[in-house]
């Protein structure tokens, strides 16, 4: 039987693909390997966003494995354009799944993204690693 841990980014200065881990963060990073190191992990797979890499990077780095950057962990986007009630409109794609503001992704077809990469990593690898983001693994 395969196991996968999905696991969040660890704290971040910012919302941006490039933005890095506070120092709080690479705390967090580093106790994430302590935690994980005696698991069977075989496979790593983040998203391409900076905050994700930089969280399982220690325990790469411990265990010698590559990560696989996986475009489909990335974070949602809620929207093209700015939104002043961007909290409302965050909460309507849950009570909605179908619901999409301007350029965004409804919460559907992001559960449809990240339960493909899932059954494929169930499918071709034991013990691995999904690092993406809080907003994907709510849904």
């Amino acid at each position: 039987m395969s196991t996968i841990y999905l696991i969040r980014h660890c704290e971040t200065t910012g919302q941006a693909p490039d933005a890095p881990l506070t120092p709080r963060g690479e705390e967090q990073a580093q106790r994430l390997c302590t935690q994980l190191f005696e698991l069977p992990i075989i496979h790593l797979i983040s998203s391409p966003y900076r905050r994700a890499l930089d969280s399982i990077q220690p325990l790469a780095t411990a265990l010698k494995l590559p990560i696989t950057q996986e475009d489909a962990l990335k974070e949602r986007q809620l929207s093209a354009v700015p939104l002043d009630d961007w909290q409302d409109h965050l909460r309507q794609t849950f009570i909605d799944p179908n619901y999409t503001c301007p350029g965004g992704e409804s919460s559907r077809i992001a559960t449809e993204r990240i339960t493909r990469v899932v059954d494929e990593t169930l499918q071709q690898h034991d013990g691995s690693i999904l690092m993406t983001h809080g907003n994907l693994l709510s849904l």
